[in-house]
């Protein structure tokens, strides 16, 4: 799962933002910050809780509620809809069996259809001409030209729904 981009027309995300923690005084910032699950694939589960330092942490837990993999997220680009977007961070804990070299490089993740009781994400993952593709970059700025819709990096949505305890 992989996700988030620059899209067009009336949905291009304008960011005057950048570089700056205003992205979390959008209206439904706060619907984000939760558990959520794939109800349709229960060990499908994602963490995305603030971190401090203007940061949220999206973690990707398996099923025994370990994390799997986690993002330092560090801006959301938010579409004019203010449901949709696209978060981007650096990989702060990755198993290296599942994309060795990733630690510490950029990765985005496309979200939609946010309300308090919904999410659909799509995780990054380009196409370049070799088998495993692009599951993340050197920098911010590469990132937001690699991972995005006119690239397809967004191709697979899962529908969640939040996570009670």
């Amino acid at each position: 799962m992989i996700t988030l981009a620059i899209s067009c027309a009336g949905n291009n995300p304008n960011n005057p933002t950048a570089g700056t923690s205003l992205w979390k005084n959008n209206i439904n910032y706060n619907l984000l910050i939760k558990d959520w699950y794939n109800p349709n694939y229960q060990t499908e589960i994602y963490k995305i809780e603030e971190s401090g330092n203007n940061k949220i942490d999206f973690n990707v837990l398996n099923p025994q509620g370990d994390i799997s993999y986690s993002i330092s997220v560090s801006e959301i680009i938010w579409n004019n809809d203010n449901t949709s977007g696209i978060m981007y961070g650096i990989y702060t804990k990755i198993d290296e069996s599942f994309q060795a070299g990733a630690l510490n490089k950029w990765y985005a993740i496309s979200f939609k259809n946010l309300t308090k009781s919904s999410l659909s994400i799509s995780q990054a993952w380009v196409q370049d001409g070799t088998p495993s593709g692009i599951f993340y970059t050197e920098t911010l700025e590469e990132a937001k030209t690699k991972f995005i819709e006119e690239n397809k990096a967004f191709s697979v949505y899962s529908d969640l729904v939040p996570k009670t305890k």
